[in-house]
């Protein structure tokens, strides 16, 4: 009941962005997630696996954009093995931590996989889905995500992603 109430308030928390981050780590912290610094932004429409928040961690400076999906288990080898006919199906979920480095940016729709690791300063692309290391200073885009810079350059550059 606590989620639902909780789920509520963050999605209808979007009037400020500042006020909707402060209820959403609200929330989050309460059911679990590790908080290390304060994130500068979450989005109310982001939507973080429920299965463990404890495998959720999110650093100092991170904005996490709208529409987010951060995904910590997988039950793909569960139902392979009902459609295989195993009668004991040992492999009942697989759950693998999320971490997101500091200062890093999580475009628009894009979905993190279960055991990916962020680095400091990263970009994720919007719509991008990403899975395994990503190191420090890393811009990614894409299905599958793939690095095509280093962030400090684009940084230097000043012109848009879309070259």
């Amino acid at each position: 009941m606590e989620r639902a109430i909780g789920r509520w308030a963050i999605e209808h928390s979007n009037f400020r962005p500042r006020q909707s981050t402060k209820v959403a780590l609200f929330f989050y912290k309460r059911w679990g997630m590790n908080l290390i610094g304060r994130p500068n932004f979450i989005s109310s429409s982001s939507w973080f696996d429920g299965a463990d928040f404890s495998k959720i961690t999110l650093t100092e400076g991170c904005t996490i954009s709208r529409e987010t999906r951060f995904l910590t288990h997988d039950w793909s080898k569960y139902n392979i093995g009902l459609a295989i006919g195993d009668g004991k199906v040992s492999v009942k979920s697989i759950v693998r931590p999320i971490h997101v480095g500091e200062y890093s940016f999580i475009g628009a729709g894009s979905l993190l996989m279960p055991g990916t690791t962020i680095g400091r300063g990263c970009v994720i692309g919007a719509g991008s889905v990403v899975r395994g290391n990503i190191p420090d200073f890393s811009l990614v885009i894409g299905n599958p995500a793939q690095i095509i810079c280093d962030t400090r350059d684009y940084y230097k550059k000043g012109e848009p992603l879309s070259d």
